[in-house]
């Protein structure tokens, strides 16, 4: 979500402050893994990616000085001019940036800075949240995904029709990197969920 939201509020953004953020639609429907089926409820589950951290390796010949580059790069000043690039993807992380203030200062309209803040928040606390898919192949099947997608909303193929495509090109990337490894992975991931 922030990444487009972010680039959207650049000061050269046609649409900047004219636009809020919101979480994303639910489901009327969700799988139940301990009934083994569909369970007619409203589910909504935020999509996280974040997870990003840094470390100096213990065998590193300039520890010092790697770690005084890692000071520099996540210092208050420089954080703040990151978060407001969008091809950046450095997502809020001090308590500063859960505040409307915050955006405000970065030159935002005060909806579209309480409608980032409430929204990021909101996902933070949602306790059906849902983190980034961690299997072999994730870029290959992020990027099937993309292309798909991409498709559909150039009008080069029907929505239904691009995600066959990727549908198809899923089973060969699991073919190709073998069907027992991802599973395996994906049910670490959701152990994982299950346990956040």
């Amino acid at each position: 979500m922030d990444d487009a939201f972010i680039q959207a509020q650049q000061p050269d953004s046609r649409i900047r402050n004219k636009v809020e953020a919101a979480p994303l639609p639910g489901s009327t429907e969700v799988y139940n893994r301990t009934t083994k089926s569909w369970d007619k409820n409203a589910n909504q589950a935020p999509y996280f990616t974040w997870g990003w951290t840094s470390a100096v390796a213990k065998s590193s010949s300039h520890q010092q000085m790697a770690f005084d580059y890692l000071c520099f790069f996540s210092n208050e000043a420089n954080t703040a001019l990151d978060l407001t690039i969008g091809r950046f993807g450095v997502n809020p992380y001090r308590n500063a940036h859960f505040d409307p203030a915050f955006w405000q200062k970065q030159g935002w309209d005060k909806d579209a800075a309480e409608s980032y803040v409430r929204t990021l928040s909101g996902m933070e606390k949602n306790p059906n949240r849902m983190f980034d898919l961690r299997v072999p192949g994730v870029n290959q099947y992020m990027s099937a995904l993309a292309n798909g997608v991409a498709a559909a909303l150039a009008g080069q193929q029907s929505p239904q029709r691009a995600l066959d495509d990727v549908a198809q090109e899923w089973f060969e990337i699991t073919d190709q990197i073998g069907k027992d490894k991802v599973q395996s992975a994906y049910r670490n991931v959701v152990a994982l969920e299950d346990n956040s």
